[in-house]
């Protein structure tokens, strides 16, 4: 009887406070949802907004690793890349396109084939780089293109002696949409891919870059990219001719300050049968570039910025803190 007494007067005090609970997180639940449904109808203006003099700095890192089996013989290579990326500022025109120098600052580069020892290379001690490498070092702090954007990041004009590699995530810049959007708005960006197959005939491959605006927090935007092929694959040689450009890929962009501060971009693609029955290849990589400072125009009273923004993914280990 004791406890049953006891239970009832348990049941008595916790039954109002277990309501007011409830009650409180339904309202929290609601509150949230108004500040999505809010969230999901405020529009923003993603534009690129440089001065200048300004002087951009990104750090990048590029991993790679492939596997590859032709006739029963398989070889793997891996590959790091770091470096730091520079673009100084020379002009923005009345319509707010923004021209600048695209330049390399320095390297670090290590290649890895098979069984062999790895090939090392640092701008910043090598005074020669090995032939793996040739033709890095004169490159280091030289223009190597005078590029116009607009302020949504499509090309005006590029002056450049080399071809801008192609990894399908568009060109040297991130697209912008010409207006105000909402979160989840989606772009598309047309773009194409050229492979030959077994027959030795050459194919054209109509492609399309998706971009979607996930979120907004703060003054940070984040866009998330996709390449997709609209033509049919037929041929696994032909898709291993592309597979550097099938990606999947997160930016986050400043509002405030019109620029991407962080860029990741991966890959993770096999193919099997594109050189024979037993034949595969198969390509993971990596790249993030990572918004390092700017050097900012004299007519303006900030010097200099750091950003640091974490993109927690589906998958990741929890961070543990000391």
């Amino acid at each position: 009887m004791k406890r049953l007494t006891s239970l009832c007067l348990a049941t008595l005090v916790m039954g109002p406070l277990g309501i007011s609970i409830a009650q409180d997180e339904t309202s929290t639940d609601r509150a949230m949802s108004a500040a999505e449904r809010l969230n999901q109808k405020q529009k923003y203006k993603l534009a690129y907004r440089f001065l200048v003099d300004d002087q951009l700095r990104w750090d990048v890192e590029h991993t790679a690793s492939t596997k590859a089996q032709i006739a029963g013989t398989l070889e793997e290579t891996s590959s790091r890349s770091q470096s730091t990326k520079l673009w100084k500022v020379v002009d923005v025109d009345t319509t707010g396109n923004m021209r600048f120098v695209h330049s390399i600052e320095s390297v670090k580069m290590w290649q890895k084939i098979g069984e062999e020892d790895p090939v090392t290379f640092d701008s910043n001690i090598d005074e020669s780089a090995p032939v793996e490498f040739a033709g890095i070092l004169e490159k280091i702090g030289k223009p190597l293109a005078m590029i116009t954007i607009s302020p949504e990041g499509k090309i005006v004009d590029r002056k450049s002696g080399s071809q801008q590699a192609k990894f399908g995530v568009g060109d040297i810049c991130i697209p912008l949409p010409e207006d105000e959007v909402a979160v989840g708005h989606q772009w598309y960006v047309p773009t194409s891919f050229q492979g030959t197959d077994e027959q030795g005939r050459q194919q054209q491959l109509k492609a399309r870059i998706n971009y979607k605006l996930n979120k907004v927090k703060g003054k940070y935007a984040y866009v998330s990219f996709k390449t997709q092929v609209l033509t049919p694959i037929e041929s696994e040689k032909v898709r291993s001719q592309i597979l550097q450009q099938l990606t999947n890929g997160y930016a986050v962009f400043d509002l405030a300050q019109g620029k991407m501060i962080r860029k990741e971009v991966e890959w993770s693609e096999k193919v099997q049968g594109y050189e024979g029955p037993d034949s595969f290849l198969e390509y993971n990589g990596k790249m993030t570039e990572k918004f390092v400072n700017r050097i900012a125009s004299p007519n303006e009273e900030s010097v200099s910025t750091s950003e640091n923004v974490e993109i927690k993914k589906r998958g990741d280990q929890p961070i543990i803190r000391k």
